[in-house]
């Protein structure tokens, strides 16, 4: 099973302990898919500073093929997080360098994939429907508007949103309506309420998985979104495919950061173009 994750990563800044970890959801993505036996690759650009070699440095020691990265002159991506009761609150972020423009070699590359995920970090919209001509897409489309996703929603296989407090009626309007637009398979996270899938005309809910211990739910997503993929590409049916994704979505509450590889934020620095959460 080859699994090609393309765009954003970043590096999770905790104010409260001063430590980072690497992440954003492309990168997580393709790690929390390796773990799960699949062959999976990142393609994305960093910058040429202490940020990027953290990041890089993670990838390489989870065995993720990363032969198709880049690194640009400036500052890697980050974001500025903290932690109250095992959730994760965002206070600020940087892009950085993570934006780029993929390269014929880069398609070359993809050929063959069975998945290629991005998401709405990514700054790959206008690149989606080259994306889909290549191998069916994964978008996490997280809290976007649906104005935003019904442009994008036409190239893709396997839709993702997160969409905490919808009724069931809503949800179920959500699905029809992505499917109608093109949509094969639909995936709505509703954290601790647990989740909703649609695939082959047939809706299935799943209960949050109770995990042992929360300590960071940052990366559960994106680890319910890798164990969907994986499961439904061997094969499994919709209900074992979101029992196990909910399954690892709740492991990942028990580890600080999206998959650990933490380092003190001694080295980080305040970028110029620095947002603020609002």
């Amino acid at each position: 099973m080859k699994v090609v994750a393309i765009g954003d990563n970043c590096l999770d800044w905790y104010l409260d302990r001063q430590m980072v970890h690497p992440g954003g959801n492309a990168l997580n993505v393709a790690v929390y898919t390796h773990r799960l036996g699949a062959e999976s690759s990142y393609i994305g650009q960093f910058g040429t500073d202490w940020a990027g070699d953290v990041m890089i440095a993670a990838l390489e020691a989870e065995g993720v093929d990363i032969s198709r990265i880049r690194r640009a002159v400036g500052t890697s991506g980050y974001a500025t997080i903290e932690t109250i009761r095992g959730d994760r609150v965002f206070r600020g972020s940087s892009n950085g360098v993570v934006a780029f423009t993929p390269t014929p070699e880069d398609y070359a590359f993809m050929a063959g994939a069975d998945v290629i995920h991005t998401g709405d970090s990514s700054f790959l919209d206008e690149h989606v429907a080259e994306l889909a001509a290549i191998a069916p897409v994964s978008f996490d489309f997280s809290i976007k508007p649906r104005d935003y996703c019904e442009r994008l929603l036409p190239q893709v296989t396997y839709a993702t949103f997160s969409r905490p407090g919808l009724s069931r009626d809503e949800v179920n309007d959500l699905i029809g309506w992505a499917r109608d637009l093109g949509a094969s398979e639909v995936f709505v996270t509703q954290g601790e309420a647990g989740s909703y899938s649609w695939a082959d005309g047939r809706l299935h809910y799943e209960p949050a998985s109770a995990a042992s211990q929360i300590v960071d739910t940052l990366g559960a997503g994106d680890s319910f979104i890798a164990g969907m993929l994986v499961a439904r590409l061997a094969g499994a049916p919709l209900d074992a495919a979101a029992a196990r994704a909910s399954a690892l979505a709740a492991q990942s509450c028990g580890t600080l950061g999206a998959f650990g590889y933490a380092e003190p934020a001694a080295r980080m620095t305040v970028a110029s173009d620095h947002r603020f959460a609002s």
